[in-house]
């Protein structure tokens, strides 16, 4: 079995960040050095790049939402709960809704870390995955948080309703969880070993009573830890991707029966897929149209594979990758929108959106990139009809308009930031959205902040798709005479958040403060941080634990390989 990336990526940061004799001293810095030599023992075998290690080397405290009568009392921005349309609404005027920067995008309300928690607690507070469902008019949202799923009714946008939540399996704490949605049931994946992946029938939230702490209604058992899933709807197929089978590449579901699935079979050909979309091909490659194709991010490829034969058809690097993260077809599925987790990171410049021409899928072309208003890192993007609906982490929701991919030609319609105070390349703020709803209205899921219920004003009343859009092209988007952006610098932003003491009593740093500065906030959420990593499994040995008011050593069993 293959290890996760994310999974050992936590155990090498505790390697990293923790003292440990046992242990090289050199610290791996994306920046700078070269892969982890894979014959040295001491060094984590991770993969090439170390996205999930930076992120886990953030301080994630939850932050406190810049609307309602708390920052009513203390804003002087003239925001005034009273003229709003709900309690933590706020409407766009003149580039600010309450204190969040924006354009063409009202707030309709937003749920923080702590409500959306509800009854149970938990030593990581914070928000990863979103997804959405419907049922007979009524809007949920589905939020992947560091300690289970959160189901928040948002039929009335402005007065969101937390219906419940659903504890993460053996109460395992993980910053990564993924949730699709097919035939009315949620399927959860987590990184957390022995994870697996929960299956909830949604229709429990018809009737439920608020902030109901739910059971799992089956557990798909064939994979211990996984980092993603996508579910193509039509087909009633999912497609889990690095997990501990298949050699990290799709462990491929049959959902026929939604509360017993059965494992169908791996495509493993090209190792480590870190996200998918798969969909009946509908564009214009004759020679597969009407089959099911699947475009996997891959790392450092995109990797086109023809599921119905479990053959890979091409795989295509670019120039200056960094790490593959993420992406999603054009409704006329000739081309490919992705985003490199890290190249805005490593290299500077602005944010980056990456255009592959997939009209050949044995064939694809990379065409280049655009480039966007802000550093931000991009994180998830989903296309609906014209736009393209982006989490950019710092920068929060920025919605693009595709005037011509063949040219890597974009507009900016729309942006809402829920992460004011920078937008340099750093991991907080948004982890994804959902552009799928009826309604056209938009969730967002804040890492520190919550679940953001967001209209775009210069689009009302988008007419949206299916959960899972792989039909129903669109004509081509028109041509303009936009030039790509050039190649930015190779400059590294050194923008690094100040960092309040440890009030309780230091912490050891020892040889290894290059990442411990990052993750020493103080007060309550260095004990919450610490207490999640102490968590883990090690490859064994003595761990000083390192942000506790008394220092003291635990021994940890040695993790199965």
């Amino acid at each position: 079995m293959v290890p996760s990336r994310c999974l050992s990526l936590a155990v090498g940061l505790l390697l990293v960040a923790i003292p440990n004799p046992a242990f090289s001293d050199s610290v791996f810095d994306p920046v700078t050095d070269s892969d982890p030599d894979p014959n040295d023992e001491n060094a984590p075998q991770d993969g090439h790049l170390h996205g999930c290690m930076l992120f886990l080397n953030e301080d994630h405290t939850p932050q406190e939402p810049l609307v309602g009568k708390d920052f009513e009392a203390f804003t002087t921005s003239g925001y005034k709960v009273e003229d709003e349309a709900g309690s933590t609404a706020a409407s766009c005027t003149d580039g600010r809704a309450g204190g969040y920067p924006c354009n063409n995008i009202d707030l309709m309300s937003v749920m923080e870390l702590s409500e959306l928690d509800g009854e149970t607690s938990s030593n990581l507070q914070m928000a990863n995955d979103i997804w959405g469902w419907t049922h007979s008019g009524r809007e949920f949202a589905i939020v992947g948080l560091g300690s289970g799923t959160a189901f928040v009714e948002i039929t009335d946008p402005y007065n969101p309703v937390l219906v419940g939540k659903l504890p993460a399996r053996n109460n395992a704490d993980s910053p990564w969880r993924d949730i699709k949605t097919c035939q009315d049931h949620a399927y959860i994946v987590t990184e957390v070993e022995q994870g697996g992946m929960q299956i909830f029938d949604l229709k429990r939230l018809l009737n439920a009573t608020p902030t109901t702490t739910f059971d799992a209604d089956a557990i798909y058992d064939e994979f211990e830890n996984a980092h993603n899933i996508f579910i193509n709807e039509e087909t009633k197929t999912a497609y889990v991707v690095g997990s501990n089978t298949c050699n990290g590449g799709l462990h491929i579901i049959d959902l026929t029966l939604p509360l017993a699935p059965s494992f169908e079979k791996c495509f493993a050909d090209d190792g480590y897929t870190h996200d998918v979309q798969c969909v009946n091909y509908s564009g214009p490659d004759a020679d597969y149209q009407g089959k099911e194709i699947c475009i996997a991010s891959n790392e450092d490829t995109v990797t086109i594979i023809d599921q119905s034969t479990g053959t890979m058809l091409s795989r295509v690097g670019y120039e200056d990758d960094r790490y593959t993260h993420q992406g999603w077809l054009t409704e006329d599925h000739k081309f490919f929108i992705f985003n490199d987790e890290l190249d805005e990171y490593t290299q500077g410049g602005k944010t980056r959106t990456h255009v592959l021409d997939v009209t050949e899928l044995s064939n694809p072309s990379y065409l280049g990139y655009y480039e966007g208003r802000t550093a931000a890192i991009d994180h998830n993007n989903y296309v609906l009809n014209d736009q393209v609906y982006q989490a950019n982490y710092r920068a929060g929701l920025n919605i693009l308009k595709i005037v011509d991919p063949s040219k890597m030609t974009f507009k900016e319609e729309a942006f809402f930031d829920i992460y004011p105070d920078t937008d340099e390349n750093a991991f907080h703020g948004a982890w994804s959205n959902y552009p799928y709803l009826p309604s056209g209205n938009i969730i967002v899921s804040g890492i520190e902040q919550g679940l953001f219920v967001l209209k775009q004003t210069s689009r009302p009343g988008v007419p949206t798709s299916s959960p899972s859009p792989t039909a129903s092209p669109s004509a081509s988007p028109v041509a303009s005479t936009g030039v790509p952006s050039p190649l930015p610098s190779a400059s590294v932003s050194t923008d690094v958040p100040s960092m309040a003491p440890f009030s309780a009593s230091p912490c050891i740093e020892g040889t290894k403060s290059k990442f411990l500065l990052k993750i020493n906030n103080g007060g309550k959420q260095i004990k919450k941080k610490c207490a999640y990593l102490q968590k883990l499994k090690r490859r064994g040995g003595d761990i000083t634990t390192i942000c506790a008011s008394t220092v003291s050593t635990t021994k940890f069993k040695p993790a199965k390989d």
